[in-house]
């Protein structure tokens, strides 16, 4: 969110570019998120979750460096492609297990709440980055305002980096289902012997 914030800021700021424009421009995010997320199950099949968070963490930070390397040396709208493209396909990699590592820590009965609490902490993550973002562009940190928008995207990669760093120091059974003590899934349920002596389903039992 903090680098959607930066860049459409950048677009219609300094560049002039008006909302369609800009909206046109973000069409290669949200084409390597769709992608990215269309072949999450597959990829969630072939490597580990934590695996696939960290990858994602790296592809997003190399597309924020693309980004500012070829915005800067061309005046063109399609020097924004590239990069944008790779940080969607990094967002949409790291999406989906990241979810999952959160979901699957938690017994079936609590996914409600797990899963509202987990998507409010997400919308304050977001919430925080375009706070952090917007101020380091009012700031006045540089001579140049246009270079605060540089700046405020380097900070965003940093805080990439603290996120990569948290995904490759989680424990290797990230991502896999806790069991708890005398409660089986349902595939354990199914496989279960009736009881011996009792009718499943009727009050009445064999003396």
């Amino acid at each position: 969110m903090g680098t959607s914030f930066v860049v459409s800021a950048y677009l219609q700021v300094v560049r002039g570019y008006n909302a369609i424009q800009t909206g046109v421009i973000f069409t290669a995010a949200t084409v390597g998120i769709l992608v990215s997320s269309l072949a999450a199950e597959r990829l969630a099949k072939r490597r580990p979750q934590r695996t696939l968070i960290a990858g994602g963490f790296v592809v997003t930070i190399i597309g924020v460096g693309v980004l500012l390397a070829l915005v800067k040396g061309s005046p063109s709208a399609w020097a924004f492609a590239p990069g944008l493209l790779l940080i969607g396909l990094g967002l949409g990699v790291m999406l989906t297990p990241s979810v999952n590592v959160v979901q699957s820590a938690f017994p079936e009965a609590q996914q409600g709440e797990i899963s509202g609490l987990s998507r409010s902490i997400s919308n304050l993550g977001s919430t925080l980055g375009t706070a952090v973002a917007g101020t380091i562009m009012v700031a006045g940190l540089t001579a140049d305002p246009k270079q605060a928008y540089g700046v405020a995207m380097i900070v965003l990669a940093v805080v990439g980096l603290v996120g990569l760093g948290a995904a490759v120091a989680a424990p290797p059974a990230c991502g896999t289902a806790r069991h708890q003590p005398g409660v089986g899934t349902r595939g354990e349920l199914s496989r279960r012997p009736p009881l011996a002596g009792r009718s499943v389903g009727t009050k009445t039992t064999a003396p």
